[in-house]
């Protein structure tokens, strides 16, 4: 027996289509096709909050759009629904890909091959009561060997060289074996994945209705966040805090933006780049926000390690930096300018030279992301200067690995809003904003590119294309005339 086709399928379809008709700026709803194949099945019952609903703000959207054609039909290249059903299909690929892969390292997990083994020491190095040796390597190497004798490839720890503090986190987890805690460490991650979307909602609104869970389909099927979560990295805790820093400055509420931004600096080399920028912009208040936490988190280092160790982190740092730079850590594997550099230079110039170059163009880079910043001031144009930041605080960190590139996730949401409530003009600096991110979900070329080549730095040249696109379409903003139809309704 056939039903009405005016019911709706399963949440997670229904996400589908509201994330693809948005993007296409057309109302491709199943009244209009009551014979398509497919639509006549028996909604199933929503589940919490990952059910999307319907919405009069989303026909008003659809209402406003109405006459203009999405940037895909505009430029001739498909229909709409095969439009949705490649992306469909493609985003499944790659998850598929990732989850074969994770499954043929599973062995390699259980043994401690992952990064999360610098992590899970740390933790069970305190809660030993041995922490003013968190940074002694004969006793990293030491509690590694409890839980990780099997890994062929250390002749010595994987070192921890976040600050102490973050240890702290960690502690909860050295109670449990090592693939269990592992197992507990992901789990929290993909949470924070889940969070995102509910973070943002007010703040996306071509998207809001699509549910988290197809957001988290979304986010296991980009490369550095699956990568993050194999090696069982500390990035997606930072992206939090950087969604959570610009929900702040959206609110006005700079104190708390850099608050949370003060809490990122286990990876400061990847915060310390959007400090400048506020600092450039004289944000005095996200600045004492960051200061007071930067200072409260420095007494806690001190009180886990004591003065001396605490005032020698600095210089341990940079003994690794050094010894792991001629096999662990090197730059080519980085995509970033500096990876760039001495991909094409390193042959030819001084590592001084190299640095001094690194340093100009870096300083360039940030120097016209905070211009640009400055004058997108609402709207999606804030989105996109706050994207462009982001960008290029990977771009000019002096580290930088794959799964760094996850807190590129935030950009594409943002990006992803604005594209859907856009006409489809604008030529090559659309592409510009489009290509790039297709080139992050692309796993198969970063595995490549990190696994058989060992040049991630080859990457760089599409975020750079990201960064001209993004300054592009900010400055196209400026026309009233290219008002985003969420700012024009």
């Amino acid at each position: 027996m056939s039903r009405d086709p005016d019911e709706g399928p399963d949440d997670f379809r229904r996400s589908v289509d509201r994330y693809v008709n948005a993007t296409t700026h057309r109302d491709r709803t199943r009244r209009a096709l009551p014979g398509q194949k497919g639509q006549a099945q028996a909604p199933r019952q929503k589940s919490g909050a990952f059910a999307g609903k319907n919405s009069p703000a989303v026909d008003d959207t659809v209402a406003g759009t109405q006459g203009r054609i999405g940037w895909f039909e505009d430029q001739g290249f498909m229909k709409p629904e095969k439009y949705k059903k490649l992306v469909l299909f493609f985003l499944a690929g790659m998850l598929s890909l990732h989850v074969a892969v994770a499954w043929r390292s599973r062995e390699l997990i259980r043994k401690g091959y992952p990064d999360f083994t610098a992590l899970y020491s740390a933790g069970k190095i305190v809660r030993e009561g041995v922490r003013k040796q968190l940074y002694d390597s004969q006793t990293q190497y030491r509690i590694q060997q409890e839980f990780a004798a099997g890994v062929s490839i250390r002749q010595g720890p994987l070192p921890y060289i976040h600050p102490p503090w973050e240890a702290l986190l960690f502690v909860p987890f050295a109670w449990f074996s090592y693939p269990m805690a592992y197992l507990l460490w992901n789990a929290v991650n993909v949470l924070i994945l889940l969070s995102l979307p509910f973070l943002l909602r007010n703040h996306l609104p071509q998207l809001r209705h699509v549910s988290a869970l197809f957001w988290l389909f979304v986010s296991l099927a980009f490369y550095p966040i699956f990568f993050d979560l194999l090696q069982g990295q500390d990035i997606l805790p930072l992206l939090l805090f950087f969604t959570l820093a610009f929900v702040s400055l959206k609110q006005n509420n700079d104190l708390a933006a850099g608050c949370w931004l003060g809490l990122g600096l286990f990876r400061f080399h990847l915060v310390l780049p959007l400090v400048f920028i506020l600092l450039l912009h004289k944000r005095l208040k996200a600045l004492l926000g960051f200061a007071v936490v930067a200072f409260v988190l420095a007494m806690v280092s001190v009180a886990i390690i004591g003065w001396n160790a605490a005032l020698s982190y600095p210089s341990f740092v940079w003994h690794v930096e050094t010894v792991m730079g001629h096999g662990a850590i090197v730059p080519v594997d980085m995509p970033n300018l500096r990876g760039l550099l001495h991909t094409f230079l390193a042959a030819h110039s001084s590592k001084l030279v190299i640095q001094l170059v690194v340093a100009v163009l870096s300083a360039a880079l940030l120097l016209f992301a905070s211009a640009k910043w400055r004058v997108a001031r609402e709207g999606t144009a804030f989105d996109l200067g706050f994207s462009l930041v982001v960008v290029g605080t990977i771009l000019v960190s002096y580290h930088a690995n794959t799964y760094d590139l996850a807190l590129l996730f935030l950009p594409v949401m943002l990006l992803t809003n604005h594209l859907a409530g856009v006409d489809g003009k604008g030529g090559w600096s659309r592409i510009a904003l489009m290509g790039p991110m297709f080139v992050l979900f692309v796993s198969p070329l970063q595995m490549l590119l990190l696994q058989k080549y060992g040049k991630l730095s080859l990457l760089t040249p599409v975020l750079l294309f990201w960064t001209w696109g993004l300054a592009s379409e900010i400055s196209r903003l400026g026309s009233p005339s290219q008002i985003p139809v969420t700012q024009a309704m």
